[in-house]
């Protein structure tokens, strides 16, 4: 097993950059459910990689945006069994219905919730995507959304999207362990690839416990 690698009871996580993959991770296993919130656009590919070298002094690496997210849209192709959701900003929405469209999937619609920036609630967009099946988002689905976000959001979004046979559960960037946390409370088996050895840490403190 590679040193970046971390077992924790029925979880693995990874300290990986997801441009060299996550093969090592996964040891061919297919994720029932992945559940991701990538960074939005260059801008903010630009500022993990920043805070990357002020919180663990690991060197910068410059990402063309494109070359990224079809990266991650590639990643997710593969190891995905059926249904992925994909939290991303609202200015980038044609951009992200266009990948999921290239990349085979089925599009089941977007739709709006909201994140914490200081005391504000912002905007953004959770992409309901698949591959073997439509699945028709309902109203109800949609509101309780809108009604939560955080890890309350994600809880939301299991209840309702996540197969209910489901026992892999990935996150390929999976920071500091929304979809984790909620993998645990549902007894899940998590995997996860996370850039920041420091973000992945409190990751980690999720699993252990």
């Amino acid at each position: 097993m590679a040193e970046n690698i971390i077992i924790i009871k029925n979880h693995k996580v990874k300290n990986g950059d997801l441009m060299q993959g996550i093969g090592d991770l996964m040891q061919e296993e297919k994720a029932d459910f992945i559940y991701s919130d990538p960074p939005w656009g260059l801008g903010n590919l630009r500022y993990w990689q920043t805070m990357n070298l002020k919180m663990n002094n690991v060197e910068r690496v410059e990402q063309d945006y494109d070359t990224f997210i079809n990266k991650f849209f590639s990643i997710i192709k593969y190891y995905a069994t059926d249904r992925v959701v994909i939290e991303y900003g609202k200015r980038w929405r044609d951009d992200i219905i266009f990948k999921s469209n290239k990349f085979g999937f089925i599009y089941n619609g977007n739709t709006e919730s909201f994140y914490k920036s200081g005391s504000k609630l912002l905007p953004l967009d959770i992409h309901f995507l698949s591959k073997k099946e439509k699945y028709n988002l309902t109203q109800k689905d949609k509101q309780e959304c809108r009604d939560y976000n955080g890890l309350k959001l994600v809880e939301k979004i299991f209840d309702f999207y996540c197969p209910k046979n489901a026992k892999i559960i990935l996150d390929p960037m999976c920071g500091m362990g929304y979809t984790a946390q909620v993998s645990i409370n549902r007894n899940l088996s998590f995997r996860g690839n996370e850039l920041n050895k420091t973000r992945l840490g409190k990751t980690i403190q999720r699993l252990a416990k």
